[in-house]
């Protein structure tokens, strides 16, 4: 069975080394920074879903382009065309938990990318009861909008800290193609495939 038939028919399929481990060790390591930043700061991060997570980053630059980066790689495996919606990344540590939810209208492709982590313990995400256990940089690619997704307690070692990389799309030609950009941009949407072709393949 192809990923795009597996996806359509279970709502949900992993895909290995989604990005770099360079990339995930960055991103995870930014996410530790803004914990300490915002510990200093006096400043809360907000997180509305996962309130207890040690931090959050969203809606910048740098996580959009990563949206970016690996958004012909999913239309690929997909063999359909997306739009980039929103990214964000969240760091999380024992006793955090992901509630059983489906996602807002932006969420209609999802993937959440496995980041760094402190101990070589794997927590779980499940999707209508299949539990997907990832390595450091491979992904879960799911119809964030159709199929409840979630993550059980976490319990790790002493001191276990986990990130994740969400990137959302929708289907360019679908129902929720008004989401584009997540309505963040009324001139058009600051999004581009293959933007730094010439650069990578030189």
């Amino acid at each position: 069975m192809s990923p795009k038939d597996e996806f359509n028919e279970f709502g949900a399929i992993q895909i290995k080394d989604v990005i770099p481990p360079q990339l995930s060790q960055f991103i995870t390591h930014a996410l530790m920074r803004e914990y300490d930043l915002c510990r200093l700061e006096d400043r809360p991060h907000k997180d509305d879903q996962v309130t207890d997570a040690v931090s959050v980053l969203q809606r910048n630059l740098f996580l959009d382009t990563i949206n970016e980066r690996i958004w012909p790689f999913l239309e690929n495996v997909l063999e359909e065309k997306l739009i980039p919606t929103y990214s964000y990344a969240r760091l999380y540590t024992n006793g955090n938990e992901l509630k059983n939810h489906i996602d807002r209208e932006s969420c209609e492709i999802s993937i959440t990318i496995q980041l760094g982590r402190s101990h070589h313990y794997s927590w779980p995400i499940y999707t209508n009861n299949k539990r997907f256990d990832m390595a450091e940089c491979d992904g879960v690619l799911y119809k964030g909008i159709e199929i409840p997704h979630w993550r059980n307690k976490c319990e790790g070692p002493d001191g276990y800290y986990s990130g994740q990389l969400f990137c959302h799309y929708v289907r360019e030609d679908g129902p929720y193609a008004e989401w584009a950009g997540d309505k963040r941009w009324k001139n058009g949407l600051p999004f581009e495939r293959f933007r730094t072709l010439s650069m990578d393949t030189k």
